[in-house]
């Protein structure tokens, strides 16, 4: 009988804290040590921090020592000794040092950097840089580990960064996969593979939408009466009524005008590329431009039409972000 090794969830289990130059503190936590096949897994907990020191640095090199619950079984690893412990085992030094291996029934919790020199009273060690978080979490068969735990075996599942990524049995892999004749359930909604690439749904989905009341810019001549702008799935509709407040406008017989810059809507609902939009005021119509700078324009009104004090137009224009 045999478990993955992990530190039971829960807190922060044995959390790692400086207590000086070269000591650290390890908080309180539970964990599940496997031996071999034949020991089985051991149940371990820390009930009260526990004080660690770490020793000189090399003269030369750096090295990277482990922190490790350790489990010592004298029938099965000939030591002399029956009992669980908290421990620091020193690593090599070197130019790019290496954590060491952990013999028996053991688990890492942390790995830190022994500076070259490192001592107490000589700066020791770096413990905003030189400490590396290594504790892996247990978890059941069919449960769902937390944080960079190696795969176990393919169909299991991890919580890596708030991603959710499932073996494969030799890597992990962060997709939800459909089979040729799945379903994913999300809630009341069940999307499913219906053809060769194609995903459907028999449910409605309900977007969410954003709006905005604001705008900016009213030219002289012009008054906003409404303006309401709505954007969902990187679609955006407007709907917008400006009065004529200044003199008469009247248009040639092509229908050409001078450029009439209404108002400007507000970043986050403009077009990618300028939209050309109808203007209707209920007797006649034109054109206005909707530019990916956000002023609106009137370009165009009917052949010989007129724009006088009072004249409502509407535009309720529609396009892709």
């Amino acid at each position: 009988m045999s478990a993955r090794s992990g530190v039971v969830p829960g807190g922060t289990p044995f959390a790692l804290a400086p207590a000086g130059e070269m000591e650290a503190t390890v908080g309180v936590g539970r964990a599940v040590l496997q031996g071999t096949a034949d020991q089985g897994a051991y149940p371990v907990a820390v009930i009260a921090p526990e004080s660690i020191t770490f020793g000189p640095g090399n003269a030369q090199f750096p090295r990277v020592d482990v922190v490790a619950l350790r489990v010592y079984d004298d029938p099965y690893d000939s030591s002399g000794e029956q009992k669980a412990a908290l421990e620091v085992i020193e690593g090599e030094p070197a130019g790019s040092p290496l954590a060491p291996e952990v013999p028996g029934a053991a688990l890492v919790l942390w790995e830190v950097t022994v500076p070259a020199g490192a001592s107490s009273g000589t700066g020791g060690i770096d413990w905003s840089a030189g400490v590396t978080d290594r504790r892996e979490y247990a978890v059941a068969v069919g449960g769902i580990a937390v944080g960079n735990a190696p795969a176990a075996y393919a169909g299991q599942w991890r919580d890596y960064g708030g991603i959710l990524e499932r073996s494969n049995g030799s890597d992990w892999e962060p997709v939800v996969r459909l089979g040729y004749s799945g379903r994913l359930e999300l809630g009341d909604v069940s999307l499913y593979r219906s053809g060769s690439n194609t995903l459907a749904t028999d449910e409605k989905f309900t977007a969410q939408v954003e709006k905005t009341t604001h705008y900016s810019g009213v030219q002289a001549g012009w008054k906003v009466l409404a303006f309401e702008a709505k954007t969902t799935c990187g679609l955006v509709h407007v709907f917008a009524e400006v009065e004529r407040t200044g003199s008469t406008i009247t248009a040639g017989s092509t229908g050409n005008i001078g450029d009439e810059t209404l108002f400007s809507i507000p970043a986050g609902y403009r077009p990618a590329h300028d939209v050309e939009a109808i203007a209707c005021d209920g007797y006649a119509d034109g054109g206005a431009r909707f530019s990916s700078g956000g002023t609106v324009v009137l370009r165009t009104w009917a052949p010989g039409g007129s724009l006088q004090k009072g004249n409502t137009i509407r535009m309720t224009p529609t396009f892709i972000l």
